[in-house]
């Protein structure tokens, strides 16, 4: 990140809580445009252990207001493997046991470097408030805080494209501001004037040796699914 230097001062501005409403309105645009916006689209996973790819996954996602719902298409020892978000719980449909079984937002997504709530996120205002708000020639960066003790981290930096407001950094912290996960976000892709990126990054900063990296393809801006599918009671068929 670059910094416009000034008679030896960082020309930074920043928001803080007399602006508070400028702040939320980015958090909102953000949430709109990425993590909370209706979209269908395939998913690749690929978890690396010193630079070597350990386990990949393939997978199509489909995201309609407050739910989202996640099949796994590959390996073939995981297909039919179908995950739900409804928006206050999630819930995992094993295919082999016929089980449905409540899995926790906090657990590892798929035994990678993501939280289930990192990937299966459906929006970001509700998990998180605008501390403060920084701006520089080239970036916004949001400080957020949990709302409350269920959602995976503390404290979030997020680094914005301050033209198109599109992702490009995230840090997770815990309370002590300490810094747990980096989430890299690359390849914008423009779709219908939104920017989303099309591949993640995901580095745990305790494992040190481990990524995860996700590539979205085929994304759609529009999901055909009827509600109904978007239930517990359909992931079985």
């Amino acid at each position: 990140m670059k910094f416009k230097i000034f008679l030896c001062c960082v020309v930074l501005h920043t928001v803080t809580f007399g602006q508070q409403s400028s702040a939320n309105e980015v958090l909102e645009l953000l949430d709109r445009n990425f993590f909370s916006a209706n979209m269908e689209y395939d998913m690749e996973m690929s978890i690396y252990k010193k630079e070597k790819v350990k386990r990949s996954y393939f997978m199509h996602v489909f995201k309609k207001d407050d739910k989202l719902r996640l099949e796994i298409v590959k390996p073939n020892i995981e297909k039919d493997r179908r995950i739900l978000n409804d928006g206050d719980n999630l819930w995992m449909y094993l295919p082999r046991s016929s089980k449905l079984i409540k899995i926790p937002y906090k657990q590892a997504f798929l035994g990678g470097d993501a939280s289930n709530r990192d990937i299966l996120r459906v929006s970001l205002v509700d998990d998180y408030k605008v501390t403060k708000m920084e701006t520089n020639n080239e970036t916004q960066i949001l400080y957020l805080e949990a709302n409350d003790l269920s959602v995976s981290y503390n404290k979030v930096i997020f680094y914005l494209n301050r033209e198109n407001f599109a992702p490009i950094k995230q840090e997770m912290q815990s309370l002590s501001g300490k810094t747990i996960k980096t989430i890299n976000y690359e390849d914008i892709e423009v779709i219908d004037g939104k920017y989303i990126p099309t591949r993640f990054t995901i580095v745990d900063a305790l494992q040190g040796d481990t990524k995860t990296v996700f590539l979205y393809s085929n994304l759609l801006l529009e999901v055909h699914q009827p509600d109904v599918f978007f239930t517990t009671g359909s992931l079985s068929k």
